[in-house]
């Protein structure tokens, strides 16, 4: 699983969040996304399939979805990521230990507990679904 975490106070919490579920190891499927959801349900529901699928080959991305109205925000957006990880590249090239750079390797990473003990249910999720939605037609503004 991978699972984007901005932190606590972060406006992206409130975003829309998705999850992408896509095969994992030797699986032949085609991918899809599914959302918008709470970031907690997206979480869970995550969760519930990639961590319960016995034959471990199924991937699940959760993500924001980001509240883009115009292609000039598409663009600029791309543009700060881009920059973002120019930066971080920059500082990666930078870590030494006693003079010797550092690799990091992706066969190092964590493996985590569970955040959720069971995935939502269907009303559960409905029901952030709709809060999601008036969120993005702003329903609750007027």
């Amino acid at each position: 699983m991978i699972i984007y975490e901005p932190e606590e106070d972060s406006d992206v919490n409130e975003f829309p969040w998705t999850v992408t579920f896509e095969p994992s190891g030797g699986d032949d499927w085609d991918s899809f996304i599914c959302g918008p959801y709470e970031r907690d349900h997206a979480v869970a529901l995550a969760e519930a399939v990639a961590l319960e699928d016995e034959e471990g080959g199924v991937l699940a991305i959760v993500k924001p979805m980001l509240p883009a109205l115009s292609s000039e925000d598409v663009a600029a957006t791309i543009e700060e990521l881009r920059e973002a990880a120019l930066e971080e590249d920059e500082a990666d090239e930078d870590e030494t230990v006693n003079g010797t750079p550092v690799d990091f390797d992706d066969d190092e990473l964590v493996e985590e507990e569970p955040e959720f003990a069971e995935a939502p249910s269907p009303e559960e999720i409905r029901e952030g679904m709709a809060r999601q939605y008036r969120r993005l037609l702003d329903l609750d503004a007027e």
